[in-house]
C-alpha cells in the first residue's frame, strides 16, 4: 500500500488534475497526470459504477491498479500527480494486461525514469 503522502485524497485535487492535467488512455485504462510543487509523486485510482455495478468488483480493481503503482513506484518520476481511472474491461482482465496497459500510459506521458 501507498503511504498516505503518496496517495490523491482531496476532490478539488482530483478536479484540477482533470481539467489542468495532460491526458493518455489506453483499452484498459485513462490516465491524467499534473506537475505538482511537492516533489513527491501523489497517486489516485478511479472506478465508475459504470465501469463495474458491484462495489467488491470496483474494489478488485483499484487495489490491482494500487498494486501495479506500487511496485512501479521507484521508476516514475517524483513531482506529478497521477490519477488512473479504470474502464469497463479492466474489472475483469487479468493482472499482467492492467500491469502492461499501465505501464504503457505511463511512458507515453514520459513519467517512467528510462534505466
Amino acid at each position: 500500500m501507498l503511504s498516505k503522502a503518496h496517495r490523491l485524497t482531496d476532490n478539488k485535487e482530483f478536479q484540477t488534475i482533470y481539467r489542468r492535467g495532460r491526458y493518455n488512455s489506453t483499452a484498459l485504462l485513462a490516465v491524467n497526470t499534473l506537475p505538482n510543487r511537492l516533489g513527491i509523486t501523489k497517486v489516485g485510482v478511479v472506478v465508475s459504477k459504470k465501469a463495474a455495478r458491484k462495489a467488491h468488483d470496483r474494489n478488485a480493481a483499484k487495489r490491482k491498479a494500487r498494486e501495479i503503482i506500487r511496485l512501479a513506484f521507484p521508476k516514475i518520476k517524483s513531482g506529478n500527480n497521477i490519477i488512473i481511472t479504470l474502464k469497463a474491461p479492466a474489472v475483469t482482465v487479468e493482472y499482467a494486461s492492467l500491469e502492461k496497459d499501465l505501464l504503457v500510459a505511463l511512458k507515453r506521458l514520459g513519467l517512467i525514469n528510462e534505466e
